[in-house]
């Protein structure tokens, strides 16, 4: 036993110079690891935007038209501040706009939709920075969406009208440091949806329609 304690101390001293050389080695990852932003910060954001084929639904009043849409373009800004070390919270403004493509039944279609929203966001930063280089994030938001419908029909104008709804949205992103601490670009994919909002036709009939968009967003973020 005397004859094994040596061999244990250097052992156990060994095991204690590779415990304190990995806990410097990674210092500097774990510092890597905190948020990239502290406090407030603000973001602009630009992108394509993909509306899903709606039906201008009149509930058997008169028949129901089917719309598809071209793709169309987002903008949208917001002001956030990190409530914890990989939670933020922001408000945003945002607004989407796509051309008609179809309406069926009839002929010579034409018009626009758009959406302007106002929402609340939450999201989460995953601590893997020092491993990717980047920050992936998820995200979620809860608000009102306002809506125009300019929508022409058969020679004629089937809508002008506009309205609003309850809208939420899921995101998922990469955030990627241009200035550390100070400014990043961001790529986001986003689902927007909203309860079904209520028109008006110009023939005085009513529909719901749906709205489900999936938006690709480029974007920059400072911090304050």
């Amino acid at each position: 036993m005397e004859m094994q304690l040596p061999f244990l101390r250097r052992r156990g001293g060994l095991a204690a110079s590779v415990a304190i050389a990995l806990l410097v080695a990674t210092a500097p990852c774990r510092a890597q690891d905190a948020p990239l932003f502290g406090g407030f910060y603000g973001a602009l954001g630009v992108g394509v935007v993909g509306l899903e084929d709606s039906h201008l639904d009149y509930s058997g009043a008169i028949a129901n038209y089917r719309v598809e849409y071209d793709a169309g373009w987002a903008v949208s800004g917001a002001l956030g501040f990190r409530l914890r070390r990989h939670w933020r919270l922001e408000v945003e403004i945002s607004h989407r706009e796509n051309d008609v493509f179809d309406v069926d039944p009839g002929v010579d279609a034409d018009g626009t939709v758009t959406s302007t929203t106002y929402m609340v966001n939450s999201y989460y930063d995953f601590p893997v920075y020092s491993l990717s280089g980047f920050v992936p994030y998820i995200g979620a938001g809860l608000g009102r969406a306002q809506f125009t419908h300019d929508i022409d029909l058969n020679g004629g104008r089937l809508s002008d009208a506009s309205s609003h709804a309850l809208a939420y949205q899921v995101i998922g992103g990469l955030e990627f440091p241009v200035i550390s601490r100070k400014m990043s670009a961001t790529l986001e994919y986003r689902y927007l949806a909203t309860t079904r909002p209520l028109f008006q036709d110009m023939g005085g009939f009513f529909y719901h329609t749906d709205y489900d968009s999936h938006s690709i967003v480029l974007g920059l973020r400072w911090a304050f």
